[in-house]
């Protein structure tokens, strides 16, 4: 999502992530209807997946808004490359 975000001119390395947690959102607050219509989450789990989440976004989010851009760019492409190498290797 952030490389084809990145087709729209945005130089920022934190604004295209800020657009792209923001997409995510709202896919996921779409995507849960069913669920919860279908009454198949588990609501305990689910709450404190949601809070962990959260409260590791923002933090994650204020220490990599201290970054350079080029590290944060780095590492996404480092764990890119390796999550695909991975999946290619044992798919």
């Amino acid at each position: 999502m952030l490389a084809t975000l990145s087709f729209l001119g945005i130089k920022s390395i934190h604004t295209l992530n800020a657009f792209k947690t923001f997409l995510g959102g709202c896919i996921n607050g779409v995507a849960i209807i069913p669920f919860v219509l279908a009454g198949v989450i588990a609501w305990p789990q689910a709450i404190l997946m949601a809070v962990g989440g959260s409260l590791g976004g923002f933090l994650i989010a204020h220490y990599a808004r201290r970054l350079d851009a080029i590290y944060i760019r780095r590492f996404v492409i480092f764990v890119a490359v390796s999550m695909t190498a991975y999946f290619f290797i044992h798919g």
